[in-house]
This record gives C-alpha cells, sequence and structure tokens, in this order.
C-alpha cells in the first residue's frame, strides 16, 4: 500500500502505523543516525494524536471540540510523516528489515524466497514497576534476554494484550527483546492477558505463546 494510502487508514490503524513508526524511530535514533529534532517533533505529535484520539474515542468527553482537535492532531502528524517516511527511506543507516517492521516501502526487490514464518513460540516473562510492565522474550535454549534481536530469520516479534472482559487484543511490533507497556491510573488493580509471538521481515507472525495474566500496580 502506497505511503498516501496508509495515511488514510482508519482512525485505530492509522494509529497503529504512526506509533510503530514512532516507537522504532525514538528506540534506535542513535544507532540510524536520526536528526533529534525530527525525532523529538515525531514524538510531540505522535503523543498529541494519540492523547487527540483517546479523548474523542471515550463517549463520556466526545463533543464538537475533541472531534476538531482529533482532526487538527492528525492532520499535523500526517503532514509531518509524509516527508519524513521519505527520510528514513533515504537514510542508508535505516536497515531494509526495519523499513518492513514500520511498513514502510522496501528500496528494493530480492528474488530469493522470503523467510516463512516463525516456527517456535517465544518465552515471555514480565518485570513489573509501578504503573508499567516490561516484557522480554527469549529463545528456549539461550538464557538471559539481551538488547537487540539477533535470532536468525527473526526480526522482533508481536506482542498482544488486553484487559480481563475485553474481547480483542491490541498488537505492538518490536524490533528488541523486550517492550515496555505503560497503564494509566484507571487501569491500578486490572488484570491484564499478554502473549507474544517472533516475526520475520514481512511481519508473519510465528505460533502465539499461552496467555500470562498480571496485575497492573
Amino acid at each position: 500500500m502506497p505511503t498516501r494510502s496508509k495515511l488514510q487508514l482508519p482512525d485505530e490503524q492509522f494509529m497503529g502505523y504512526a506509533n510503530t513508526i514512532n516507537e522504532q524511530c525514538t528506540a534506535h535514533a542513535s544507532e540510524w543516525n536520526l536528526d533529534a529534532t525530527r525525532v523529538s517533533e515525531l514524538n510531540t505529535l505522535t503523543a498529541n494524536a494519540n492523547q487527540a484520539y483517546r479523548t474523542n474515542l471515550d463517549r463520556a468527553t466526545r463533543n464538537l471540540v475533541t472531534s476538531t482537535n482529533k482532526r487538527t492532531a492528525f492532520d499535523s502528524l500526517k503532514e509531518f510523516l509524509r516527508p519524513f517516511i521519505d527520510y528514513l527511506e533515504g537514510n542508508l543507516s535505516v536497515p531494509d528489515s526495519a523499513l518492513a517492521i514500520m511498513n514502510l516501502r522496501p528500496r528494493k526487490h530480492h528474488a530469493h524466497q522470503p523467510d516463512g514464518r516463525p516456527e517456535e513460540t517465544p518465552n515471555v516473562t514480565v518485570i513489573k514497576q509501578h504503573d508499567e510492565m516490561t516484557v522480554y522474550v527469549s529463545r528456549a535454549e539461550h538464557g538471559q534476554p539481551t538488547q537487540s534481536v539477533k535470532l536468525p530469520k527473526y526480526h522482533g516479534f508481536k506482542l498482544r494484550m488486553k484487559f480481563e472482559g475485553e474481547t480483542e487484543y491490541r498488537i505492538v511490533v518490536s524490533t528488541r527483546l523486550h517492550h515496555t507497556i505503560r497503564f494509566d491510573r484507571e487501569d491500578e488493580t486490572k488484570r491484564v492477558f499478554l502473549s507474544a509471538a517472533w516475526i520475520n521481515g514481512r511481519l508473519e507472525e510465528g505460533p502465539w505463546s499461552e496467555d500470562i495474566v498480571e496485575i497492573v500496580g
């Protein structure tokens, strides 16, 4: 899907697309030699869009003002992303696998056969601190998780989560072996279900691990 079309995705899908770009660029800013000013602006615009989206999504607070604020925040983020995505694709410090993780255009097409779906499930552990949970994944034959993914044919993992009573999972993508989830104060004491799956360069996941249950706070 061309970049222009991705920017016109429905609100929830667009925010997932933008959040993945923001998370990856923030995590790898130094490694990819990204301009600090641009990354800072990306962080601010994405945070504004997320806040405006959540406020307008809440029926208790939704009104003409929240709708206008959401539209303005989305427009500002989209206007920034158009040239920023070109900047990422033109920056050869950003690897092709990272472009795939962010669902951006590939620089070139390869004739070789793509990697198949992962066949194993990751080990999942969780460390809690205040209103945060950091989820770590590792392979069964490896020891402690490390700071970067160096697994053959694996380009990261997908993490899915939902609160007790919810019917749909929220999914995030990470090219590292850990991801930190930050919760709002009103989420304290809620039960959250978490599982993970390895992904290949096309974001195709392998089998999901069994759900683990944690309590926020």
